[in-house]
């Protein structure tokens, strides 16, 4: 039989009027690690009065307590607030449905986008629950500080439960506190020797009504291995620990022994984009608490007992091995309905594992994460360890919200190589997630718009006959550029041009010429010597006059055809001494007087 009992309810400080209290026809007050605690009160209600009497509305504050044969003053079950109200008119009668949440119910509301840089997860929960309004107990501190966190179009539930379990951390609100703490250990359950007094210890045939528990080896492993890539250090990042729980101490078994049977498997997640061993560390510790956890479940039904709550260790005993132990609990339902059994209290022990209808639509908690590819802005390109990251807004998503720096994308990146193409403040550039975690964004390129066009300057793009590409190119901000130019039979090869057009190279592929042009100098400098080669061809070289100065001599050889010197003026030769051979004959000629002098001068 279940435990007799009576539920006291407040609306707002005040108890139910007396002629509305004995209307209450069934109660119930949900516990739970994965969802905020809930309550129902369901009154049979053929004049409608109900809610009017009692003063309820949305958002009154309402406080049940119950007392039992084994509590000597009521226990509050829950301080929650009403967030519906319904009516239920049909064969069975007409009656009025309350239903609340306590306050965590705050953290479902509204969709957010907000970056946590240098920060704990602990520090992220204390900063969220002030904006929610959620005053708070217990924020046990948490040890890893995170570059960047971010919460990228979640409620602040799905955010903080998130990252709870990426922590192995419970998210819970007791007495309309937020807690965020490591979960409960089975090892606090009461021990063997105050089973007569401790409604914690819980006795098959005397608490507990109905019992099934099951023990599984369904996905249960030797030991759990977490990997990642420490970009940094430029090497792999591995942690591993032994499969294990702190929610289930069964004297006879653990979740190790599940394993050996089938050959000592390990589970190996590479699932998440880990950049530090510390954070690795700590999601191998939280994932194995969340597989090991599994492994001995319990669904139970106990006479009422208002200490039972989500996250509070018990003991089981009378089930007989391996069953007999201590269990953390995972959820709880304190069920009042006079007509069918007074007061009792189903619980559930499932781990980390969520076994409600939101748990299972939304997929125990994960996140699918950012899947394909998103467009973005450039807040910021001063990375402070230059190598060509940057920090990104997201229009579409938020006016607020900046990422940690990305990586961006570079054709043949290596050790002190490859392009160095970094996008400017303000641009567009296409992104995409590394296994889909918003958290962990890379440039793939940027991307021409309506404002930011492409520049259309020289050699037409696409050829308007064929369609070919005739020319690809790399322009700087200030518009200096190199041209690749495939337009056949008209301009073809490679030219690099400063932005103001008074600095050019030009290869030409149809004439086969190169073509240096300034409008200032050309300084060629060649420590070992420079060669002009024309080969078969003429070399010539023009200018407003042309100097030849060397520090050890000067030579003119014609090879087999003649050396001309020739001016319009006059022409002189100086030196220390001067000489003038030939190997046939020679000739001094005038169209004037031909002066010989020297001291002396001497002829043949």
């Amino acid at each position: 039989m279940a435990t007799s009992a009576s539920f006291v309810i407040d609306v707002d400080g005040s108890p139910l009027p007396d002629d509305i209290g004995p209307l209450l026809v069934s109660a119930y007050v949900d516990s739970s690690l994965r969802l905020p605690d809930a309550f129902m009160l369901r009154f049979r209600d053929p004049n409608r009065i109900v809610i009017e009497k009692a003063k309820v509305k949305i958002g009154s504050k309402v406080k049940i307590t119950v007392g039992s044969t084994q509590t000597d003053v009521p226990e509050k079950l829950i301080e929650a607030e009403v967030t519906s109200l319904e009516a239920e008119i049909g064969g069975p009668g007409s009656f009025t449905i309350v239903r609340g949440y306590d306050p965590a119910h705050r953290l479902f509301r509204g969709r957010h986008t907000k970056s946590y840089t240098q920060t704990t997860a602990s520090d992220a929960v204390t900063q969220i629950s002030q904006r929610a309004k959620i005053p708070t107990d217990q924020i046990t501190p948490s040890k890893t500080v995170f570059d960047h966190l971010g919460q990228f179009g979640q409620t602040d539930w799905e955010f903080l439960d998130g990252m709870a379990r990426r922590i192995g951390y419970e998210l819970t609100v007791n007495d309309n506190k937020l807690n965020f703490r490591p979960r409960e250990v089975a090892s606090k359950a009461p021990s063997d020797d105050a089973k007569g007094t401790d409604p914690l210890v819980l006795r098959l045939g005397i608490d507990l009504l109905r019992f099934r528990s099951v023990i599984t080896a369904a996905e249960q492993v030797s030991e759990i291995e977490v990997r990642g890539w420490d970009v940094a250090q430029k090497r792999k990042i591995v942690s591993t620990v032994p499969a294990g729980t702190k929610s289930v101490e069964l004297p006879t078994m653990k979740p190790a022994d599940m394993a050996k049977p089938f050959g000592d498997p390990r589970y190996v997640a590479s699932d998440v984009a880990y950049r530090t061993q510390s954070e690795a560390d700590t999601a191998s510790a939280a994932l194995a608490e969340e597989i090991g956890s599994s492994f001995a479940e319990i669904d139970a039904v106990a006479r009422g007992n208002p200490k039972l709550r989500a996250n509070v260790g018990v003991t089981i005993e009378n089930a007989g091995v391996p069953f007999d132990g201590k269990y953390t609990l995972t959820a709880a339902r304190h069920r009042y309905d006079p007509a069918n059994g007074g007061y009792t209290t189903a619980f559930s022990v499932t781990g980390r594992q969520e076994r409600s209808l939101y748990g299972l639509t939304a997929g125990g908690g994960r996140t699918s994460g950012t899947a394909g590819v998103v467009v973005a802005q450039v807040s910021d390109a001063n990375d402070p360890t230059n190598q060509g990251r940057v920090k990104l807004t997201f229009p579409w998503l938020s006016d607020d919200y900046v990422s940690d720096w990305a990586r961006t994308v570079q054709p043949g990146a290596g050790k002190d190589r490859g392009a160095m193409v970094v996008p400017e403040v303000g641009d567009e550039v296409l992104v995409a997630f590394e296994q889909q975690d918003p958290l962990r964004p890379y440039v793939l390129g940027g991307l021409h718009n309506g404002i930011d066009t492409a520049n259309t300057k020289g050699t037409k793009l696409i050829d308007s006959g064929s369609g070919a590409v005739n020319r690809r190119s790399v322009i700087s901000r200030n518009g200096h550029r190199i041209d690749l130019l495939d337009e056949n039979g008209r301009t073809e090869g490679i030219t690099a041009e400063t932005g103001d057009g008074k600095l050019k190279l030009t290869l030409d592929a149809v004439g086969t010429r190169v073509v240096v042009h300034s409008d200032g100098t050309v300084l060629i400098e060649g420590r070992k010597g420079i060669v002009i080669d024309a080969g078969p061809a003429n070399l010539d070289l023009k200018g407003k006059k042309i100097s030849l100065t060397a520090t050890n001599g000067v030579a003119v050889a014609g090879g087999s055809g003649p050396v001309d010197v020739e001016t319009q003026v006059a022409l002189s030769l100086k030196g220390t001494t001067v000489k003038v051979a030939a190997k046939a004959a020679g000739e001094f000629k005038a169209g004037g007087p031909n002066v010989i002098t020297g001291t002396p001068v001497k002829i043949n």
